[in-house]
């Protein structure tokens, strides 16, 4: 995190949160965002979501739409190549598309300013005496929302605390000491950040008292009690053989939130079907799905995750913003040359007989054969992916290792 001598640098920091409270109303937030602005960002959140877990073989859970949303933010004030790369490297295509994915993400974040289950906020601080400029400043309080507030670096202690502060209070406490001190100093210039925060509880509610340990098969040939979940209700459902899995669709109580689980056919077929996640089509899977009487099992689960995505970032094709050579020119009025130290991510998911807490969705659609039973079983006893979406859009997507472990643990890459 140490930059180099004489290069002022920028801090992006991504939160992501989701705590389950009491039901709540969910107002549909895609009705003004294009199709194909949708497709571009599912399609990036699942490339992050597979160089991020090709990585790491534990339990993993990230918002894609919070990641995007901080990077967009920080595309708008990029120039020249490194506008290039970000515009490139997120599936947007050119950065002569800035003002086009601006105006997406306005539409986005004002569907959802009536929104009582889903809230996202966005935030610059900007080092005293220094000034946006002036469109870089428009574009992100008309597009992005974003609150703008000047801040010593140099005091680095009480500016970490500010920071934190505003996180704290945009995540109900539930996030806490998120920046540290040391890594603001006389050379940080400006520090972005995007937090989002969720409350759901489910359409059908699980029974409590009917819940109780199972096997969870984290591989072929071994096993873990963990406590599942139990009920039989109608979901969507569908069986898709050529890829090896079962997708049902669970959804929020007056909400247009729903999550669907990718379950592989067999107790150790998570990463073939994490291989065919990029053929994976969730808006034609969901058309052949139908709704049918399933018995559900799924297991109850708490993860925490947190991320430097330098790497992850770098490999995606977006590293020269890390480097001496990147190019913020729109951002600042004083001529100085900026470069990203690091972006960070943290997220939070909790699935219990209530709801489920999360922010961000994948999904693919194949052909899917009806099953001819009376009653579909769907054992989600073996390691699956969970996907959370609005109208399609993927908000979170992880990934169930090991529910056992899982549960109350904190898993760091």
């Amino acid at each position: 995190m140490i930059p180099v001598l004489g290069i002022p640098y920028l801090l992006f920091v991504n939160i992501f949160f989701l705590v389950i409270l009491n039901p709540s109303k969910y107002i549909a937030m895609a009705k003004l965002v294009d199709d194909q602005f949708v497709r571009k960002t599912n399609d990036f959140a699942l490339e992050l979501y597979k160089q991020i877990i090709s990585v790491d073989k534990k339990n993993v859970v990230i918002s894609p739409f919070s990641i995007s949303t901080c990077l967009s933010f920080a595309a708008m004030g990029a120039a020249g190549s490194t506008a290039e790369e970000l515009f490139s490297a997120m599936k947007y295509g050119t950065a002569s598309e800035k003002e086009k994915v601006a105006e997406s993400y306005g539409n986005v974040l004002a569907n959802l300013d009536s929104n009582k289950s889903l809230k996202t906020a966005n935030k610059m601080y900007i080092m005293e005496k220094y000034s946006v400029k002036q469109k870089f400043r428009d574009i992100a309080v008309e597009k992005f929302r974003s609150d703008a507030e000047h801040i010593n670096f140099t005091e680095n202690s009480q500016a970490a605390k500010t920071i934190n502060s505003w996180v704290e209070q945009k995540t109900n406490d539930k996030i806490k000491d998120l920046i540290s001190p040391d890594v603001l100093d006389e050379n940080t210039r400006m520090v972005l950040v995007n937090a989002i925060h969720f409350k759901g509880t489910w359409a059908h509610q699980f029974n409590p008292d009917v819940t109780r340990p199972m096997p969870f098969w984290i591989s072929a040939t071994e096993s873990v009690d963990v406590p599942m979940m139990n009920t039989k209700k109608h979901f969507k459902h569908g069986v898709f053989e050529d890829l090896g899995l079962a997708a049902l669709e669970l959804t929020y109580s007056d909400s247009d939130v729903s999550m669907l689980i990718l379950l592989p056919n067999e107790r150790d077929g998570l990463a073939k079907l994490e291989d065919n996640m990029a053929s994976i089509d969730i808006p034609n899977m969901l058309t052949k799905m139908y709704s049918q009487e399933v018995e559900l099992f799924l297991p109850k689960f708490k993860i925490e995750f947190d991320i430097d995505l330098k790497d992850t970032l770098e490999k995606l094709g977006m590293g020269k913003m890390f480097t001496d050579q990147a190019d913020f020119s729109d951002m600042l009025e004083q001529a100085e040359p900026l470069k990203v130290s690091n972006v960070v991510h943290k997220a939070f998911i909790e699935v219990n007989e209530e709801g489920a807490e999360a922010a961000a969705a994948t999904a693919a659609v194949v052909r899917m054969k009806r099953s001819c039973q009376l009653v579909t079983p769907f054992h989600a006893n073996r390691p699956f992916v969970c996907i959370i979406q609005i109208q399609t859009r993927i908000i979170f997507i992880g990934k169930i290792t090991n529910p056992d472990r899982s549960h109350g643990r904190h898993e760091e890459l």
